[in-house]
């Protein structure tokens, strides 16, 4: 005899809905998929543009203004870092990981898009055939340093989500102590 398929909530963060092979899944809604979609893209994005305006503001002397934030470089840069919380989501949702896995996760991909961004600015330099100046190892430290800031916040910002959608998800069971 065929269990009986979950109680969700109606009004709640997912639904179940019939996959290719004819099992229940639970799905998010599309609600609550745009909306997570537009938190982790807008913390992402956000942290993005604010350490590019804090590199060029610190280290290069030069304050960025709208048309750089908003323009196309912006638009790049904020495309870059809404990756970053959007591929941590898209690792460690609803597996029940801790704060501490998604700190770490985060710190992981943090650097690896560090690295990324500081490898290419070395290969414009060698292609370009310029050497490096004074200035390379502290807008580098720079780079790693902050990415490493900001994906505290990533790893918070997917961790309360992830943590809200399981909380909702499962019906509570009615309290047995009365």
């Amino acid at each position: 005899m065929p269990e009986d398929p979950p109680k969700l909530p109606e009004d709640g963060p997912t639904k179940l809905v019939e996959g290719n092979d004819g099992e229940l899944v639970e799905r998010l809604s599309g609600g609550t998929a745009t909306l997570l979609l537009v938190w982790l893209v807008g913390v992402g994005a956000g942290s993005a543009l604010l350490g590019a305006w804090i590199l060029a503001a610190l280290l290069l002397r030069t304050h960025l203004g709208p048309e750089q934030l908003f323009g196309a470089p912006g638009l790049y840069v904020s495309l870059y870092g809404a990756s970053g919380p959007t591929v941590l989501w898209l690792t460690g949702r609803a597996q029940g990981h801790s704060l501490g896995w998604f700190i770490v996760t985060a710190a992981k991909m943090s650097l690896v898009m560090a690295a990324i961004i500081v490898g290419g600015l070395l290969l414009i330099i060698v292609v370009m055939g310029a050497g490096l100046g004074s200035g390379a190892a502290p807008v580098t430290i720079a780079i790693f340093g902050f990415t490493l800031a900001i994906s505290v916040l990533w790893a918070l910002a997917t961790w309360s989500a992830d943590r809200y959608i399981a909380s909702t998800r499962v019906p509570s069971e009615p309290d047995q102590t009365s």
